[in-house]
This record gives structure tokens, C-alpha cells and sequence, in this order.
């Protein structure tokens, strides 16, 4: 089962014409649900508007992310991100199902449209459990 597409940013407003990305991370942690078997692939963005966060579940029988080619596209976005410009980026068909640019988005779009002062207490608390839970992490900056 995979998230639904988020049609690759259509959902960006020009509140904020840019956003400056310093860190991208990824964590894959095994489903804790009993009758789940799979991953979740959570996706942390640090900007200068706070923290965002983004999910997606991988399960046993969907074909699993690859982490090298995920790190290789997320790098283009470490520094200054243009907001309208992303929301006009078409993503790359060889990433199966454009899965890591729908992390991204979904990031994105949490981290404009909450308080960075909200978003920093739970981001650093969540980042916490998922790294001492992750059996695979990327940090990208």
C-alpha cells in the first residue's frame, strides 16, 4: 500500500516565495502494527521555517525504496528552494511512482503550513524514536 500522490506540489501557495532547506532525512522503520507487515518510509525536512514531516508505508509485497537513488534526487534540494518553481517541477519517471518527490512535497506543505515554533518541539521528540527505531537512515545536508 503506498500514499496517495500528491500530484507533485500543486498545493504550494506564493506565501513564501522561497523556503532554504539545510537538511533532508530519511528513516525506514519496520510497521509496528500486528497485522502490517512492511516499512514506513518517514521523510524529515529541516528549513529555516521549522521542521516537516512526511510518511509513506511500503508493504511486504510493493517493491522497496532504493535509498541511493532517493539521496541522489532529495540532494538537488538541499539550500535555497524556489516555491513556485518546485510547484512546477515534473518528477522523474525513474523514481517508481515519483515516492520520494511525494515525501518531499508532503514536507513541504507541512512545513508551510505550520508554526516553526510548533513543528520544532514534535520534530525533535519524533526524530528521536524513529533513529533509535530505523533499520536504515539517510541524513542528506
Amino acid at each position: 500500500m503506498l500514499c496517495p500522490s500528491s500530484n507533485h506540489v500543486p498545493f504550494l501557495t506564493d506565501q513564501s516565495s522561497s523556503l532554504n532547506v539545510s537538511r533532508i532525512e530519511l528513516f525506514v522503520i519496520p510497521a509496528l502494527a500486528i497485522d502490517s507487515a512492511g516499512y514506513r518510509v518517514c521523510l524529515r525536512l529541516t528549513s529555516n521555517l521549522g521542521f516537516g514531516w512526511s510518511e509513506l508505508f511500503i508493504g511486504d509485497t510493493d517493491e522497496m525504496i532504493d535509498l541511493e537513488r532517493y539521496s541522489d534526487l532529495l540532494v538537488s534540494f538541499i539550500g535555497s528552494v524556489s516555491l513556485p518553481l518546485l510547484r512546477d517541477f515534473i518528477y522523474d519517471e525513474s523514481d517508481h511512482e515519483g515516492r520520494a518527490l511525494d515525501l518531499f512535497a508532503a514536507a513541504i506543505q507541512h512545513v508551510t503550513t505550520r508554526s516553526a515554533d510548533s513543528a520544532s518541539v514534535a520534530g525533535d521528540t519524533e526524530e528521536h524514536v524513529l533513529r533509535g527505531r530505523a533499520v536504515n537512515y539517510v541524513s542528506l545536508f
